[in-house]
C-alpha cells in the first residue's frame, strides 16, 4: 500500500472541489429563486419590463452555473438545481401568460422537462392569486378566462401519470385540483352575489318609483 496517501489525497482534492462547487451552486440557486420570484411579483403588478429583467437575470445565473458544473452531473441533477429551474419555469410561463404570448419551451429557458412541468403546476396558484385580485375589482370576464386557463393546465398536467421516481408531480396534481375547485366556488359565489345585488337594486328602484308616484298623488289631492 505504498500509494495509499496518494490515492487518498487525490480523492480528497476531488471532494474538496466538489464541495466548493456545491456551496457555490447553492448560493446561485438561491439567487435564481429570488430573481424568479421578483419577476412573478412584477408581473402581478403589470410591470412587464422589470419582470423580464428579473427573469433574464435568473436565466443568466442559471446558464453560467450550468457551465461551471458541467463536469459534475450529480450537482446538475440535484434537488436544489431542480428547484431553481422550477422557479424559472414558473416565472417564464406566468410572464408569457400575462403578456398573452405562446408558452416558452423548456429549452428556451434552459430548464429540465421535469422542472418545467412542476413550474407549470405552480403557475396555477399564481393564476388563482391574479384571479382573486381581479374578482375583487368585479372583472368577472377576465376571471372566467383565467379559470378556463387554469382548467386547461390542470387537465393537461393530469395526463402525466408516471412513477414519482421519474416525475414527482403527484402531490402538485392534487394541490392544483383543490385550487381549481376553490376558484370555481369563488367565481360561482361572486356571480350569485352580483345577481342578488342586481335583483335588490331593481326592487329598490321599483319601490322608489312607486313611492314617488304615491307622493305625487298625495300632492294632487291637496290641490
Amino acid at each position: 500500500m505504498k500509494n495509499l496517501d496518494e490515492v487518498a489525497n487525490r480523492i480528497e482534492e476531488e471532494l474538496n472541489e466538489k464541495d466548493d462547487l456545491r456551496e457555490k451552486a447553492l448560493k446561485k440557486c438561491r439567487d435564481i429563486i429570488r430573481e424568479s420570484r421578483k419577476s412573478i411579483k412584477k408581473a402581478h403588478s403589470n410591470n412587464i419590463e422589470d419582470a423580464r429583467k428579473h427573469l433574464e437575470k435568473a436565466k443568466r445565473i442559471l446558464s453560467n452555473l450550468k457551465e461551471e458544473i458541467k463536469e459534475h452531473p450529480d450537482i446538475l441533477t440535484s434537488g436544489y438545481m431542480e428547484n431553481a429551474m422550477q422557479e424559472i419555469a414558473e416565472a417564464g410561463i406566468f410572464l408569457s401568460i400575462i403578456e398573452d404570448k405562446e408558452l416558452p419551451y423548456p429549452e428556451e429557458i434552459n430548464v429540465s422537462y421535469t422542472a418545467y412541468l412542476l413550474g407549470l403546476a405552480d403557475v396555477v396558484g399564481e393564476l388563482r392569486r391574479r384571479g382573486v385580485y381581479l374578482l375583487r375589482n368585479g372583472n368577472v370576464e377576465e376571471v372566467e378566462k383565467i379559470l378556463e386557463l387554469m382548467e386547461d393546465i390542470c387537465d393537461k398536467l393530469l395526463e402525466f401519470d408516471y412513477p414519482s421516481g421519474l416525475l414527482p408531480i403527484k402531490r402538485k396534481q392534487d394541490v392544483i385540483k383543490k385550487i381549481l375547485e376553490k376558484m370555481r366556488g369563488e367565481v360561482a359565489i361572486f356571480k350569485k352575489s352580483k345577481e342578488l345585488e342586481s335583483k335588490i337594486e331593481a326592487i329598490m328602484i321599483k319601490l322608489s318609483k312607486k313611492k314617488e308616484k304615491e307622493e305625487a298623488l298625495d300632492i294632487d289631492s291637496l290641490l
